[in-house]
């Protein structure tokens, strides 16, 4: 007699275990680099911009420099840590401000409609038709270099994105029967709109919200790598790329590192938020495509 016949899993659930594994390293990436932005003082006792020209190009762990230091002898381990923090400052804040301006906008538009909504959606629309550095590097021109205007030129980069997607959000439930039961017991437009519709909306704004935060990190590194964004010698991923990259040949490392830990920061945000936007939103996957 034959031994009893092992199931074998199938492709799909595979599937679906890896795709759990990969969601969760990507959660765990996340929260190491917010949690080394919020306490990077307790890890490293180095000043991160203090410039020692005798420990120029210092070897990993040589004299107490984890990762080596920089061609002006700056503590490079120490760079990363104050650089993920103004990474988070500038990712959380671009998404707090478009999701703000958006989000009201947005939600207006798709409420109200009329006059209100053509006008917001072709001032979207053409927002949008621009490529997301070239515009933000044409306002950091016009406002001047630096991380808060960085945030700023961002913030109006990204918000047609949220009034998109709030606008869509609304518009699909401004006609549902709770809405009419909303007017119909005599609430206001505002009141329905404010404590009825929008709490409805909270799942898709949070999925873009997040989508926002990678997305504006890799731009501004960009900004910063073209000095229109964070300027020397604040510590700065796109900074310590630009610094780095005369030395690709000699010394690849202090290129290679900074841009290593962007991509990988930035795929785990990217694979962190397509993981809400299942989990909160399956359908908002399905609209991305034609959002850039």
């Amino acid at each position: 007699m034959s031994g009893p016949r092992r199931r074998s899993l199938s492709p799909s659930w595979r599937r679906g275990l890896a795709a759990r594994v990969v969601n969760w390293v990507a959660l765990a990436i996340v929260l190491i680099t917010l949690v080394a932005a919020v306490t990077a003082g307790l890890w490293t006792d180095f000043d991160p911009n203090r410039v020692d020209p005798v420990a120029r190009f210092r070897g990993w762990g040589e004299n107490g420099h984890l990762l080596g230091t920089d061609q002006i002898g700056r503590d490079r381990f120490t760079r990363l840590l104050y650089g993920a923090r103004l990474v988070w400052i500038v990712g959380l804040g671009v998404s707090l401000m478009a999701m703000t301006v958006g989000g009201v906008l947005g939600s207006l538009a798709g409420y109200l409609g009329g006059r209100i909504d053509a006008i917001v959606s072709r001032v979207s629309d053409g927002v949008l038709a621009f490529p997301p550095l070239l515009l933000a590097l044409v306002l950091a021109a016009v406002m001047g270099p630096g991380t808060r205007t960085a945030i700023i030129a961002l913030a109006i980069v990204y918000s047609p994105l949220v009034i998109r997607v709030s606008r869509a959000a609304v518009l699909g439930e401004r006609h549902l029967s709770y809405v009419d039961a909303s007017r119909g017991l005599g609430n206001s437009e505002r009141r329905t709109l404010l404590r009825h519709i929008l709490p409805n909306v909270v799942g898709p704004m949070f999925v873009v919200g997040s989508v926002v935060v990678s997305r504006a990190i890799i731009v501004e590194a960009s900004l910063s790598f073209l000095g229109a964004g964070t300027q020397p010698p604040n510590p700065n991923w796109g900074v310590m790329i630009a610094d780095g990259r005369e030395l690709i040949l000699s010394r690849p490392g202090q290129l290679l590192l900074p841009a290593f830990v962007l991509s990988v920061t930035v795929l785990a945000l990217n694979l962190v938020s397509d993981a809400l936007a299942d989990r909160i939103d399956p359908r908002y996957n399905s609209r991305r495509g034609g959002i850039r």
